[in-house]
């Protein structure tokens, strides 16, 4: 049986010359492209601060998740990049910030740089739409 596979953006111009989609809906699952430091205009945030960075990826992944119908409270998984090891430290408590107990399930690596210059972390989720969870 295939699924239908609904592709959002978030309607940003500057999106469009990068040839992806913001997030893949099949079925129930939110798959959510890797979101990054960067503001509505596609400009770098505060470069060189690595929390700065990540504050405005974790708002960019909320925003994507809202137009695909989910939110934060629905992610299962998320995967983190980082260009710089010592950032890890930071991790946990922007997980305790932007995720609530039970946490999603999470990988974090670490990689030598990411798709522009400047950016440290990059953050990819897949979580379920609202509504498709059952208690």
């Amino acid at each position: 049986m295939s699924k239908k596979i609904e592709l959002h953006q978030t309607g940003h111009d500057w999106v469009q010359q990068y040839k992806y989609s913001a997030a893949a809906v099949v079925g129930d699952l939110v798959f959510v492209s890797g979101q990054v430091g960067v503001d509505d205009h596609g400009k770098i945030v505060d470069e060189g601060n690595f929390l700065a960075q990540a504050h405005q990826a974790f708002r960019n992944i909320e925003q994507v998740l809202s137009v695909a119908g989910s939110t934060m409270a629905h992610v299962a998984k998320a995967t983190i990049y980082l260009v710089n090891a010592d950032d890890f430290e930071h991790v946990p408590g922007l997980r305790s910030q932007y995720f609530s107990d039970p946490y999603p399930a999470d990988t974090t690596v670490i990689v030598s740089s990411l798709a522009r210059p400047g950016l440290l972390i990059e953050i990819e989720v897949v979580a379920v739409r609202r509504g498709s969870i059952q208690s």
